[in-house]
């Protein structure tokens, strides 16, 4: 089969995986390391893929581009559990009366992949596509527990926690002693360490394996999301994601069973 294989299409392929793996992005001369490839071709990859914005160059760096998210946020919009998902984030909403989000583990940052809008006036809004920073939201915070705890120091091998307000968490012994608690609770919280006047809470949506794949969570304003109510909505939250579990698991079920 390799005889029938593109090479441009190729070299393609390989630079946009290694730039997924660089959050901080790569120089020309960077990716020409590791691609060991001539400067002309690497040249020629960059610029055909910028035009087609599948990268996108800040400065002398080069990133994945909006275009190739869009594509990966088209993936996940087909995915069974996202659809699955759907009807339960904007339940969530709707009883919480706070703004609703599903997100997935996408290269180091927990992605927003589902949102539905608080039906009040006083409301936090994000939107799908948006990568937030795991060791202060809580989305985040859910895949560093369940996902990445044993692997801490390698995920933050090359990064600083960025200090976000003065509640962020930017030490790693602090950063284990929260993510201890979540996996105790079931749950996180972002206690204002996002953003100043933001309360938010996740929690993990698991497969039938019982691997975490997602997290739900809402979103809003610290004043009308107080301490007090934590524990109440972590129940809302921590039984919206033990439904998406059943609803999924259910289909699965269905699925095998006509293929069966």
């Amino acid at each position: 089969m390799e005889r029938y294989l593109i090479p441009g299409v190729v070299h393609a392929c390989e630079l946009i995986r290694i730039l997924a793996k660089h959050d901080s992005g790569m120089t020309s001369q960077q990716i020409e390391t590791a691609l060991d490839l001539p400067r002309t071709t690497v040249f020629r990859l960059l610029r055909t893929l910028c035009a087609e914005q599948m990268l996108e160059k800040r400065n002398k760096k080069y990133f994945c581009g909006a275009d190739l998210m869009n594509v990966g946020l088209q993936i996940i919009n087909s995915d069974r559990l996202h659809q699955v998902a759907i009807p339960h984030v904007q339940r969530l909403a709707l009883t919480t009366g706070h703004t609703a989000h599903l997100a997935v583990p996408h290269h180091g940052s927990a992605l927003i992949v589902e949102v539905f809008d608080s039906p009040h006036p006083l409301k936090v809004a994000s939107r799908p596509g948006l990568r937030a920073l795991m060791h202060c939201s809580s989305t985040g915070k859910i895949f560093l527990a369940f996902l990445y705890y044993d692997n801490l120091e390698l995920l933050f091998e090359n990064k600083t926690m960025e200090k976000r307000t003065a509640n962020t968490i930017t030490t790693m012994e602090e950063l284990r002693k929260e993510l201890q608690r979540v996996m105790a609770i079931g749950y996180a919280v972002d206690n204002r360490e996002y953003h100043e006047d933001v309360r938010c809470l996740a929690a993990p949506v698991r497969d039938k394996r019982g691997v975490v794949v997602a997290a739900i969570g809402i979103t809003a304003p610290a004043a009308s999301f107080t301490k007090a109510q934590i524990p109440m909505i972590a129940a809302q939250v921590k039984e919206a994601a033990c439904a998406i579990y059943k609803d999924a698991y259910q289909l699965d079920n269905v699925l095998q069973g006509k293929t069966g």
